[in-house]
């Protein structure tokens, strides 16, 4: 009862107005944020700590809704304070991740960075475009992602991937050698991976969620809101991102090794204390890339939510 009079008096303040209890006092009431008709209370925000739906909000009018109060507080853009005062009422610890407190490194592509969304009679240009294809990556892909190629410099015979933050500019690339034999396939460049690969393309309102694999042709195959991480790892950049938009759901797409094993537990374990349902895709001994969108995304829509009994199958797997 405590608990409950504590977020009343939090959400009151949020808000700036009187709930009004409903349902057995299990929820409570407000006129909504957004403005939509403000004569009538249709915000609904589940109070009761028992129940499953604890923390969901729902708009009746405009639709605006969330599974958690970590995501409605992020919709009225909250203070730090009302993070750690919630937190606290409910139990859990708040801390806020930090970034890297690193200079700002300057990025841009390499200077040798030729578009393969233009033709040319370039050395290699054929090449690199034929083993796009067989990666089946079209032209409709490439102008989308802005992919292009080198023929000399330090990523010399590799096609280039960029990725681009929320407000378009670079913030990593993944260099792939085209040619056949060469044992270094990927390169990257010499730069932190505090970032949210592929962030300009990613809506966090969408309801199957998000979409974590290791590399961009996964990303390109996958499509519907995917971020490479480029390895297994979240950065914490991505983390924060997570826990403060409300996702809903995150779908983990790793390679079926002993790092893509490791990678999706140790997201699960992060994940796990902040409500979010965690998908975990195998993919049988097979990259998404290799599957095809279909069949990945029949995967990923058959899903069901990792659970702690998977984390002792996947290590006793790998033993």
């Amino acid at each position: 009862m405590l608990q409950e009079s504590q977020l009343i008096s939090l959400l009151n303040r949020l808000l700036n107005q009187d709930g009004k209890l409903r349902k057995g006092d299990t929820e409570i009431t407000y006129r909504c944020f957004n403005g939509c008709k403000p004569e009538k209370s249709k915000l609904e925000i589940c109070i009761d700590s028992s129940s499953p739906n604890f923390g969901n909000f729902h708009c009746w009018i405009c639709q605006t809704k969330g599974r958690s109060f970590r995501s409605l507080l992020n919709k009225l853009k909250a203070k730090e304070s009302y993070f750690e005062e919630l937190y606290k009422i409910i139990g859990k610890s708040w801390k806020p991740i930090e970034s890297d407190k690193k200079e700002e490194e300057i990025r841009s592509l390499p200077d040798e960075f030729i578009p393969l969304w233009t033709r040319s009679k370039i050395s290699d240009y054929g090449i690199a475009m034929d083993y796009l294809y067989q990666r089946g990556i079209l032209m409709d892909d490439i102008i989308r992602y802005g992919i292009g190629f080198c023929t000399e410099g330090q990523y010399r015979q590799r096609v280039i991937i960029p990725s681009y933050d929320n407000d378009g500019n670079i913030n990593f690339f993944a260099a792939r050698a085209f040619y056949g034999g060469n044992p270094y396939k990927y390169m990257l460049p010499p730069w932190s991976k505090n970032i949210i690969g592929f962030e300009l393309f990613i809506n966090w309102e969408y309801e199957w969620g998000v979409t974590l694999t290791e590399g961009p042709f996964d990303v390109m195959t996958i499509r519907n809101n995917a971020i490479p991480l480029f390895g297994t790892t979240m950065s914490n950049k991505l983390k924060e991102k997570i826990i403060l938009s409300g996702i809903p759901r995150v779908n983990i797409v790793l390679d079926n090794d002993r790092a893509g094993f490791d990678g999706a537990i140790k997201i699960y374990e992060f994940l796990q204390p902040f409500n979010i349902d965690v998908h975990l895709i195998r993919l049988e001994d097979k990259d998404a890339s290799v599957m095809g969108f279909k069949a990945v995304s029949r995967l990923i829509e058959d899903s069901r939510p990792f659970e702690f009994s998977d984390i002792i199958r996947m290590k006793l797997e790998v033993l």
